[in-house]
């Protein structure tokens, strides 16, 4: 009997010690664009990974590779110019014919979306250009992959950043 009273207390105890787990509603959408009070969401891992080959591609200088997510022709923001580029497969390629290598290294790629209106993933990277006539052009960029409905990259908006 005692045994029995014994192992019914382990029981219990055991029992009694199990966690209760509780749910909880998180809000999933935060900050503000100013203009039109929509929240952020955080994106998709999959867009993040379109931009992560993306950039791949650009830093092995593939420009055919470069566009295989992308519209035909992207509208392009270089940090230092007020008007945009209108980017093509063709015009990437006259680019590259410049450069010896590019070494790119990604710090972060942040997909988030606008709600309702856009996806966008940011990154920061520090960028290494080998130019054919021996300089080197060495940048911090932020950047901004703005994606349409259509799942492709439409516009590419590029910030320096001072070292």
């Amino acid at each position: 009997m005692k045994k029995i009273i014994f192992l019914l207390a382990i029981i219990i105890s055991l029992s009694s010690c199990s966690n209760q787990v509780v749910e909880k509603e998180v809000s999933k959408k935060g900050g503000e664009w100013v203009s039109s009070g929509t929240k952020f969401l955080i994106g998709s891992d999959e867009q993040a990974e379109i931009v992560k080959s993306l950039l791949t591609s650009y830093a092995a200088m593939d420009a055919e590779s470069i566009f295989l997510n992308t519209r035909d022709t992207v509208r392009f923001f270089p940090f230092n110019s007020e008007e945009p580029i209108m980017m093509t497969s063709k015009d990437q390629k006259e680019m590259f014919s410049s450069y010896d290598s590019i070494i790119l290294e990604p710090v972060y790629f942040l997909p988030y979306e606008l709600d309702g209106v856009r996806s966008i993933v940011e990154v920061t990277s520090t960028e290494t250009k080998y130019k054919k006539d021996g300089t080197v052009e060495k940048d911090l960029f932020l950047e901004k992959f703005i994606f349409g409905k259509d799942g492709k990259i439409h516009t590419v908006r590029q910030w320096r950043a001072a070292w």
